[in-house]
């Protein structure tokens, strides 16, 4: 969820660690799913920068239907 909304603001990883302080290196192994969870401070604040409820930047993206085989 976390890249959509980088993409509706339209900011890169660099450009959100100059807005809200989080390091590039946290920001890029959450993105890359090397850690899958946030602290309770850096959820916060992205959560106030992107104006949406700290479920929203954790929840996962809904995987395309595939049908069964």
């Amino acid at each position: 969820m976390l890249i959509k909304l980088m993409q509706e603001k339209q900011i890169n990883q660099s450009e959100l660690e100059r807005e809200t302080g989080i390091p590039q290196p946290t920001l890029s192994r959450y993105l890359t799913g090397a850690t899958k969870s946030l602290k309770f401070d850096t959820l916060k604040v992205l959560a106030d920068y992107f104006n949406v409820p700290m479920d929203a930047i954790v929840r996962a993206e809904t995987p395309p239907n595939h049908p069964c085989d």
